[in-house]
């Protein structure tokens, strides 16, 4: 009866943290731009990004830190370049030059095994474009600059 009512309380506060990430009109598809950036800018094109489609969800902001991580303006960038995440398999959320190395970047991929079988994000919400994540991509492999 003990394990039964445990399970029930972890389904359902899975369910809670799943639902409070979950906007299901997700009008951010609407205003961002759907282009391949060769060569981008944190400010001008990573962090609109992070926070259309991560901190404006209600998952990663500075209320609710889904995670323990912010991604608002003026606080992604410190949150998440060289910082290691506590459920990646030793990996850091980016890693400079290395974007296999990069959880953020696995963990937007539609590869269910580059994930490590963790549920795509942003949770329940429409993936990010392939260009969105290739534009994520490019910025990690040219070192993650804070530009």
């Amino acid at each position: 009866m003990r394990i039964t009512m445990r399970r029930s309380a972890i389904a359902a506060s899975a369910f809670a943290v799943a639902f409070a990430c979950t906007d299901f009109e997700a009008p951010e598809a609407e205003i961002l731009p759907d282009v391949l950036v060769a060569s981008p800018s944190f400010e001008r094109d990573i962090q609109p990004i992070l926070t259309a489609r991560c901190a404006t969800a209600s998952c990663h902001n500075l209320a609710t830190q889904q995670m323990g991580l912010n991604l608002e303006a003026g606080h992604a960038y410190d949150a998440i370049v060289d910082e290691d995440s506590p459920t990646s398999h030793d990996l850091a959320y980016i890693r400079p030059f290395q974007p296999d190395s990069s959880w953020l970047v696995r963990i937007i991929q539609a590869d269910p095994a580059r994930r490590f079988f963790v549920e795509r994000m942003p949770l329940g919400r429409a993936p990010l474009t392939d260009n969105q994540i290739a534009t994520i991509i490019n910025w990690v492999n040219a070192g993650a600059p804070r530009n």
